[in-house]
């Protein structure tokens, strides 16, 4: 099931033992900001990171950007410790996100103690690739399934290129989970900081496949990241003169009609609306 929430293009990720990074990361314009308890904080520092985020946000200021957790995966020793943390937290984040799911019941597990049963998602193995759909159905509330690349690719002991001819199985089945429940699917980190132009081309490859954003590891990565998951002027704009016609064909009682010399059916007015739900929604966004 899945739970209504604002567009979520951008996911940006920060250590939760580093509570100096917090107020820069809320602030950089991503739609959602994950305060990681697994990889980006060593073993020695778990409960450090706990700690620091549970009292960060008690005094965080309000902000439209949404809230996630990042908690240790299921057979991991401190996923019990997180779970019996969460209800510290749980009024204060919007959702928790899971690593490495393998199972519908990885998610149940974790659903009860999540703020109203959301539960995201990150799938990065290849059990978990391989039962996206299964996982998507899962008796919980999921907004979102995240893809992790670095994990997946370790696992198969590939090298991830630019091109990434290596993912696209694995991103095609996460963009297909994501529909069946009508979930936004969001694109793997693309790791190097020094190549803006290669994370452009990244995310532009993300959105032709069908995800709806993508996630970031430093803040930097924000703006490029909203850039190609929003609207732009042109689609807007094409979008309205489709629907118009749209309009003005069925008034003429006609299912199919001419556009730009194409012939447009039901679909290709569907996909126009989606655009424009997606500009309306954004446009109240800071």
């Amino acid at each position: 099931m899945r739970k209504r929430m604002r567009p979520i293009r951008s996911v940006l990720f920060v250590p939760g033992n580093r509570a100096d990074r917090f107020p820069r990361a809320m602030a950089a314009g991503a739609d959602a900001v994950v305060f990681d308890l697994e990889d980006g904080v060593d073993a020695g520092r778990k409960a450090e990171a706990r700690r620091a985020v549970a009292e960060w946000l008690a005094v965080a200021p309000a902000s439209r950007t949404a809230r996630f957790v990042r908690i240790n995966g299921s057979g991991s020793v401190w996923q019990a410790e997180d779970l019996a943390w969460l209800p510290v937290v749980s009024g204060l984040i919007d959702a928790v996100v899971l690593p490495k799911v393998e199972s519908p019941e990885d998610i149940e597990r974790v659903a009860p103690s999540a703020p109203r049963g959301c539960v995201i998602p990150l799938l990065e193995t290849a059990r978990g690739i391989i039962g996206a759909a299964a996982i998507a159905s899962a008796r919980a509330t999921i907004p979102a399934l995240l893809f992790g690349a670095e994990d997946f690719t370790a696992e198969l002991g590939i090298p991830r290129t630019l091109g990434g001819d290596e993912l696209l199985l694995a991103r095609s089945q996460v963009v297909l989970a994501a529909a069946t429940i009508g979930a936004d699917a969001i694109d793997a980190v693309f790791v190097d900081l020094t190549a803006p132009d290669q994370l452009r081309e990244d995310a532009v490859r993300a959105r032709a496949l069908g995800f709806r954003g993508k996630m970031a590891i430093h803040p930097d990565q924000v703006a490029t990241i909203n850039d190609v998951f929003s609207p732009s002027a042109d689609e807007i704009v094409r979008a309205r003169q489709l629907i118009d016609a749209a309009d003005a064909a069925r008034q003429q009682g006609e299912g199919a009609f001419r556009f730009e010399n194409r012939m447009v059916d039901a679909p290709v007015v569907a996909r126009a609306r989606r655009v424009l739900a997606l500009a309306e929604a954004l446009s109240g966004l800071p």
